[in-house]
């Protein structure tokens, strides 16, 4: 089923100077996917059209303890701290808003947040006395390098203070309308999790994603029929293990085992050819291939995730621009709908950004593959699985 991308839109006009506008936007989650705002963002004289995505507030900057930046605020001495890329703000934002930040300072004067330092700013972003802890809500550019600058000026150059700064969300410049796209073949019927066998994360994955298949409409050969039987589950499982290149000592299976069972059990052949493992040498390539499959075929994509120790899959995408489901590979990734069939970790068609696909958590991370318990030679594809994946990141896509 395919999602319009844009499932609610606010228009929110804000003019983002070279420096910093006061004024917090609140734009509230739609069910697990970000509301899009539009938004005009200027930055000299350059305007462009922005789209703003909401964020769990997190933490970038607290110099108490060493988060962005360490130690206390000097007066008039500018310092930076990076944002792109880090508590789920990609690398191509060109702004963010959030929570800005003062406490135990030992002289009143003001904060100013903005993407250049300066040590003389002529705006301030939060002004407060001595010994009182104040926050003001902001909405700043970015520097070219995704960063921002903070000095805070007293009437004393002894003076000290200490700052916080919480992110809440950011924004990206928008493509047009018709060059974004978003598919998402998720289905509440197909799924079941692993619980109560914790190594059968690529079992509950084949048994979920074949189901996700045949709601989605089946092609030739399919024979698999639905169901979520915990029965099923270990008899793919077993199937796995018999038919994988891992040692028999481990717990669970390895991508050769998984992409078999994904064959065998849903196209009646271990070597129908439907599903492959493939490994690349970068996060983004692999990101990328898993987006251009689930477009092309109408399949999930499997992942190996926690570095190569767990299975997730992935449903849907949402990009921007060409549609990657002519093939084309020109278009950016704003983020994946996941799920994860351990039952602790609750992700069931989890929205999660590209920053945080890339690096946030351990459970929502794309890993490289670390695992080295696979020393066999496989017979479908003639490799050796750690030779084929150790560090890189793999997946178990379709290729028909």
């Amino acid at each position: 089923m395919e999602r319009a991308l844009l499932l609610g839109i606010a228009r929110v006009k804000h003019q983002l100077a070279a420096s910093i506008v006061v004024g917090i936007v609140a734009i509230p989650l739609f069910g697990s996917v970000p509301l899009i705002a539009r938004s005009t963002a200027a930055a000299s004289s350059l305007t462009t059209s922005s789209d703003y995505y909401a964020l769990t507030p997190t933490r970038l900057l607290d110099s108490r303890n060493g988060t962005g930046l360490s130690g206390a605020f000097g007066s008039h001495e500018p310092r930076s701290f990076a944002v792109a890329g880090v508590g789920g703000v990609p690398g191509n934002a060109t702004a963010v808003t959030g929570n800005l930040t003062v406490t135990d300072q030992t002289n009143p004067g003001y904060l100013y947040l903005g993407p250049n330092p300066t040590s003389e700013p002529t705006s301030s972003s939060l002004n407060f006395p001595r010994g009182d802890d104040r926050a003001n809500g902001v909405t700043v550019a970015l520097d070219g390098g995704g960063g921002l600058s903070v000095t805070y000026v007293a009437s004393t150059g002894s003076a000290t203070a200490d700052v916080i700064f919480d992110v809440t969300g950011y924004f990206v410049s928008s493509s047009p309308a018709s060059d974004r796209w978003a598919v998402d073949l998720y289905d509440p019927r197909a799924e079941r999790w692993q619980d109560p066998d914790y190594v059968a994360c690529t079992a509950a994955s084949t048994e979920s994603m074949l189901n996700t298949v045949a709601y989605a409409g089946t092609g030739p050969g399919f024979v698999w029929q639905p169901t979520t039987s915990y029965d099923t589950q270990e008899s793919i499982l077993a199937y796995e293990r018999e038919n994988m290149t891992m040692l028999t000592s481990s717990a669970g299976t390895d991508p050769h085992g998984w992409r078999n069972a994904l064959n065998y059990y849903g196209w009646g052949s271990m070597s129908a050819g439907v599903y492959r493992d493939s490994s690349y040498g970068s996060f983004d390539a692999a990101a990328k291939t898993t987006v251009l499959a689930v477009a092309r075929d109408r399949k999930p994509v499997g992942i190996l995730a926690r570095y190569g120790t767990h299975g997730q899959f992935v449903t849907g995408y949402q990009v921007f621009g060409d549609d990657p489901r002519t093939g084309s590979s020109n278009f950016s990734i704003v983020g994946v709908y996941l799920t994860d069939p351990w039952q602790a970790a609750g992700h069931r068609d989890l929205w999660v950004t590209y920053a945080d696909w890339r690096g946030g958590d351990s459970w929502v991370k794309f890993s490289p593959y670390l695992e080295t318990d696979s020393p066999y030679r496989d017979p479908i594809d003639g490799q050796i699985g750690y030779d084929e994946w150790y560090g890189r990141w793999v997946i178990i896509d379709p290729v028909k």
